[in-house]
């Protein structure tokens, strides 16, 4: 079964201290994903009650993924130095590019078997 789109899934914590930094990070990638991006279908963010962020993002396709990378990589950067991530769950087969980049042992990949769409 094909299907392009990916879905990526982090969940993390903010470390102590750089709760700012993460706030201006995400400000400036979200926004720029929402006005200039429009391949990146979804971009929501949780945090439950013991602080444990949970973000969930869905591109149109891998090069998607890369284009909205590359475009937010300085803020990226801080992002990535602010946080703790704990998984990343990627549903959506991705190119050894991908896992060259970005593999590691809290990075789980998933092919579709199935779906529903309504």
């Amino acid at each position: 079964m094909t299907n392009d789109s990916i879905d990526v899934i982090v969940r993390f914590r903010v470390k102590p201290g750089k709760l700012e930094i993460y706030k201006q990070a995400m400000d400036f990638i979200v926004s720029t994903a929402e006005a200039k991006e429009p391949s990146v279908l979804e971009y929501s963010i949780y945090k439950n009650a013991e602080g444990v962020y949970t973000q969930y993002e869905r591109y149109e396709d891998e090069a998607a993924f890369h284009r909205h990378l590359e475009g937010t990589m300085d803020d990226q950067i801080k992002w990535a130095e602010a946080i703790e991530i704990d998984q990343v769950i990627i549903l959506g087969d991705m190119t050894e590019r991908f896992w060259d980049l970005y593999g590691n042992e809290n990075t789980h990949g998933y092919s579709l078997i199935r779906k529903i769409k309504r």
